[in-house]
């Protein structure tokens, strides 16, 4: 209790006095997480001030009261006004305190609370890596030992004496109620006026995160322990806390929810590298970025970004289209997050600004892994997240094979579609037969397969260029129709309709086993009790661009015949710049060329993303239409009279 009250002081004295080593007043984040850390320590210790109704220690209660009241500040410097509903809850939480509301009742508020700053103010304190324990045994040997004592019972040697007492890690109520954030913020902020002092100047965050898991460990029986490890090897992904609740969540919270969290809590607390044990696409993603922020400082430049790389294409591109229905923001944050981080790393940056970025970064992908573990993914996030995947993946190929089969519709070679179906069939047989081989008999990485996707899209563009400008061209002959009686259909019959058919083939492959892939990633993360909402996003996925198809195929036949042409050169041209900047985007993925970020909007239905290379690329192709645009006017303005 003692130990609450030099925290209040702590508090206290930042207010009056503005700043300490370990925070500047004027940053927000901190007046949050000083507001979290007060809520927390309410929730600890209320039921030592007030039992049944009754307080039964005046001068704890007191400190309840007062705890409250420095919320209340800690968020008037954040700037919530009083008819917030921020303050208003805190108001409830404040009477039922004053009414000596049951200990569950204000814990739960106080969480509530805590739950919604952290929310609204982007409070994403995380480990960048899974914390080490052993790391944290040697730091609290050498730092905490002398007062804590060698167990951490709050009996060291240099303790004995000092008002208040120090704090005892084995009391297993308060190591319930406490979460690793709560005592990685003491770590770190220290206590004002005691032998606490705090260790931001002198322990990076890392290895304070190692600190607070190991004394937040101390609490818990080894039976306990041993029941979590049994309970984890039969327990469903979707119940074990991810790295963001375990950190910020304490176990009699999490219990609340999910009666066996205690026991799985202190497993967790005492192992936290179990939590890297799986194979689900975020768990990739975590662990792998961390790994490269290690090599990076180990000073293997190299390893850092191929780990950087494969982190995102291994892990967190997987899950962009259930994030995508979910936190849409959020996704195109975390992907220019990554394009910044593997820039910092490619340019050489400073360790401390790579750091920063990495840290911005992991705490994202924890903040996407708990919006996507909330209870699992709703089946309207199944639902929209497999008709986006079929919409995104499929909708250039469609266009692509619908243009062509209307030039040749039109041209009256409707017998050279089969080649044209023969291509797109192919590409549907090809596509699943690498998926299978990558994923039974041959490991492919994700760079791999963006090196595919890349090198087809590109490939797909020099050839899209040279069609449509070839169509285009034609638009202002003389004579027309003798050109599509004769010149066109001659043209197709020397070998252009095996350029259409491998056309064909590159478009729709270059989509096919990514769409597999996922969709296997959504079906993992959705569940069995998501598959019908799986189902039915990819069957409204289907008829989707089967009614484009169609549409768009029907509205060509109406057209008068040379603006048809002139449209399927615009629509052709139009994909080989979306097809572009995809092939730029996925070659800068897998690190085949550089990615220089640029204050640019995203859009990545037109292929437009971001970076100097892809859209330097694009702005040729450009460039190179509007020459076209005399040819196009010229053949539009003869147009003949239709019979």
């Amino acid at each position: 209790m003692r130990f609450l009250l030099l925290v209040f002081s702590f508090v206290a004295a930042l207010a009056v006095h503005g700043s300490t080593p370990a925070a500047a007043a004027s940053d927000p984040e901190e007046h949050a997480r000083r507001a979290i850390h007060l809520l927390a320590y309410v929730a600890a210790d209320y039921p030592v001030a007030v039992q049944d109704g009754r307080v039964v220690s005046e001068l704890e209660y007191q400190e309840q009261l007062d705890f409250a009241a420095a919320v209340r500040e800690q968020l008037g410097a954040l700037g919530v006004g009083d008819d917030d509903p921020l303050l208003v809850a805190l108001g409830r939480f404040d009477a039922d305190l004053r009414a000596r509301a049951p200990a569950d009742t204000i814990a739960v508020q106080a969480n509530a609370i805590a739950a919604d700053v952290r929310e609204r103010f982007r409070v994403r304190a995380l480990p960048a890596r899974t914390p080490d324990l052993a790391k944290g045994a040697a730091i609290y040997a050498t730092a905490c030992a002398s007062c804590h004592g060698p167990e951490g019972a709050g009996d060291g040697a240099s303790g004995r004496g000092l008002d208040p007492a120090p704090s005892s890690f084995r009391d297993a109520e308060r190591a319930g109620a406490l979460s690793p954030f709560a005592l990685f913020s003491t770590i770190t902020y220290g206590i004002t006026g005691t032998g606490m002092n705090g260790f931001e100047a002198t322990l990076d965050d890392a290895a304070r995160w190692d600190l607070a898991y190991y004394v937040g460990s101390l609490g818990f029986t080894p039976e306990e322990i041993e029941r979590g490890a049994a309970l984890l090897a039969k327990t469903s992904a979707a119940r074990v806390p991810d790295l963001a609740r375990l950190s910020h969540h304490s176990a009699a919270e999490l219990a609340l929810a999910d009666p066996d969290a205690a026991p799985l809590v202190a497993h967790l607390r005492a192992n936290p590298a179990a939590l890297r044990t799986g194979e689900l696409p975020l768990e990739i993603a975590r662990a792998r970025l961390a790994d490269s922020l290690d090599a990076f400082q180990r000073g293997d430049a190299a390893r850092a970004i191929e780990l950087a790389t494969s982190s995102y294409l291994d892990g967190f591109e997987h899950v962009e289209p259930a994030l995508n229905a979910v936190d849409a923001p959020l996704r195109t944050e975390i992907e220019g997050e990554y394009v910044r981080y593997r820039a910092a790393l490619r340019s050489g940056s400073a360790p401390a600004e790579i750091a920063a970025i990495q840290r911005s970064l992991a705490e994202r992908i924890a903040t996407a892994d708990s919006k996507l573990a909330k209870g699992g993914i709703g089946a309207t996030a199944v639902f929209a997240g497999a008709l986006t995947i079929l919409a995104r993946e499929g909708l250039e190929a469609v266009l692509l094979v619908v243009a062509i089969l209307g030039v040749l519709g039109r041209a009256g070679r409707s017998d050279a579609a089969r080649f044209v179906h023969a291509g797109w069939i192919a590409a549907l047989v090809a596509g699943a037969a690498t998926w299978w081989i990558a994923s039974y008999v041959v490991a492919m990485s994700g760079a791999s397969r963006e090196v595919i996707e890349g090198v087809s899209a590109l490939l797909a563009t020099a050839v899209l260029f040279y069609i449509s400008y070839w169509l285009l061209s034609k638009t202002e002959a003389a004579r027309w129709q003798a050109f599509l009686d004769d010149r066109f259909k001659a043209a197709l019959s020397r070998g252009s309709l095996g350029l259409l058919a491998g056309l064909t083939f590159v478009a729709v492959y270059r989509e096919v086993f990514e769409t597999v892939l996922f969709f296997q990633a959504l079906a993992a993360q959705a569940g069995p009790e998501g598959r019908s909402a799986l189902v039915a996003g990819m069957g409204a996925g289907v008829v989707l661009l089967v009614v484009l198809a169609l549409s768009i195929f029907r509205l060509g036949q109406r057209l008068p015949m040379r603006r048809f042409f002139a449209a399927s050169s615009v629509l052709l041209y139009g994909l080989a710049v979306v097809l572009a900047g995809h092939g730029i985007a996925a070659l800068q993925e897998a690190g085949w060329i550089p990615a220089t970020p640029a204050s640019f909007f995203r859009f990545e239905w037109l292929g437009i993303y971001p970076t100097w290379q892809g859209l330097a690329l694009q702005a040729a192709l450009l460039v190179a239409a509007l020459a076209a645009l005399p040819m196009l006017a010229g053949g539009l303005q003869k147009e003949p009279r239709r019979a």
